[in-house]
């Protein structure tokens, strides 16, 4: 298991554009996430509106088939 982290703000979390722009999301699932708890606030406190709230997320790796020849 991973621990990642997101930042909401309000009702929203911020996010990274293909073209590397912060924007917001309205989804979890479609928010950046850091691999450390001091890059979600730097990103925060250069992109989110104050009040915001910084979630730790556990991510489990699943595979999605098993690999051939695996018993």
């Amino acid at each position: 298991m991973t621990t990642v982290y997101v930042v909401k703000t309000g009702e929203h979390f911020l996010c990274t554009a293909e073209d590397g722009d912060i924007g917001m999301a309205p989804a979890i699932e479609e928010a950046t996430s850091f691999l450390s708890y001091e890059e979600a606030e730097k990103a925060a406190n250069e992109n989110a509106d104050p009040g915001y709230e910084i979630l730790a997320v556990n991510v489990t790796r699943r595979s999605r088939s098993p690999l051939p020849g695996a018993q």
